[in-house]
């Protein structure tokens, strides 16, 4: 089962070791970042089992991620190997008006509760407090415009054009 091997076999030692670094990462201690990995690997299989929904991670959890993505080599061979994909990440969405904002919220919130149904309890308040942040379509990336995707999320990106600004 793919979830036991997120959750067993990931090996993020090298990201937990760079999260620690106080210049390179975030400086968080070993005790903070073993649960943020905890939490992310759950992130992940949230995008895994739910491939339709907007998954959206809290600010930590994205921190975290922004590290594995960093280094290139090792996100796209476990991509591969954890989840068969390459999960993308979209930095955009909410930041793209006052309906992507609400949209980003109706995604949060559906995260949350989809956290709880998936794994039978809720998700950690200290570790996936409220996030405006960069958070992951939670979708294959050419999946976005088949029929009976979701429309709460948007894969365009924005442009100056649409603030009113020329480039």
């Amino acid at each position: 089962m793919k979830r036991q091997r997120i959750l067993l076999n990931l090996d993020l030692e090298p990201i937990i070791i760079k999260a620690m670094d106080a210049e390179e990462g975030y400086g968080w201690t070993f005790d903070f970042v073993c649960r943020v990995a905890e939490e992310y690997r759950k992130f992940l299989i949230l995008c895994l089992e739910e491939p339709d929904e907007p998954v959206v991670p809290s600010g930590f959890i994205d921190d975290f991620w922004h590290l594995h993505i960093l280094d290139t080599q090792k996100y796209a061979e476990d991509c591969e190997q954890y989840l068969g994909y390459m999960l993308h990440h979209f930095p955009y969405f909410g930041m793209r008006g006052e309906e992507d904002a609400h949209n980003l919220r109706q995604a949060w919130a559906g995260t949350l509760t989809l956290y709880a149904s998936v794994f039978g309890e809720a998700a950690p308040a200290d570790l996936w407090p409220k996030s405006n942040r960069c958070p992951n379509c939670g979708r294959r990336c050419e999946r976005s415009n088949e029929v009976g995707a979701s429309t709460v999320f948007d894969d365009r990106r924005p442009r100056l054009a649409d603030m009113g600004l020329a480039a």
